[in-house]
């Protein structure tokens, strides 16, 4: 997998980050959202680093051995559960935070969390395809801060529509095209 195609799926990933973040900023005043948007940006960034990088230890300790001869289609059946996973998402509620939620830090971890395993399964899947993890870190933690404060930019209060589920559809149909590019090429 090179560099570009991981580039784009971690925008994909990210994607579900900017929907959180645009969902809590209509429910925020500019104010509370200039602070609070660069706290879920360092915790969303620093919770997607950890779990790529705990993803791609797991393959290198765990599954190495026995995952060589089927790597193409681990990531497969990563990237196409992730991109099913959006899409039925763009329709569906997303988590987000309110106004009473700015000091709730287990809150915060939770969401931090969810929004983790997806880099998780990311994670997995570039290590099966024999790419080096350092860059790819550093890249992710950038991505995520970017799309998060991006998502917290897009939303306000007068907002009636949530223009970034669509974003994320869009993001769901591009991992499920770069899950069929890994078995195709």
């Amino acid at each position: 997998m090179d560099i570009i195609s991981v580039i784009i799926i971690f925008i994909c990933i990210c994607v579900d980050n900017m929907v959180c973040a645009n969902m809590s900023a209509m429910k925020m005043t500019p104010e509370q959202k200039s602070v609070f948007s660069i706290k879920v940006s360092l915790f969303f960034s620093g919770f997607n680093a950890l779990f790529f990088g705990l993803g791609y230890l797991i393959s290198i300790v765990f599954f190495r051995d026995w995952v060589y001869f089927a790597h193409n289609w681990v990531a497969f059946a990563f990237l196409l559960l992730l991109g099913i996973k959006f899409m039925l998402e763009s329709i569906e509620k997303s988590p987000s935070f309110n106004t009473v939620d700015i000091d709730d830090s287990k809150k915060l971890f939770k969401v931090s969390i969810l929004m983790g395993l997806n880099a998780f399964l990311v994670g997995y899947a570039v290590e099966t395809m024999d790419t080096s993890c350092f860059p790819q870190l550093v890249f992710l933690f950038l991505i995520t801060f970017g799309m998060t404060l991006l998502g917290f930019h897009l939303g306000n209060q007068t907002s009636k529509t949530i223009a970034s589920k669509k974003v994320e559809l869009i993001a769901g149909i591009i991992l499920i095209i770069m899950a069929i590019k890994l078995i195709v090429l």
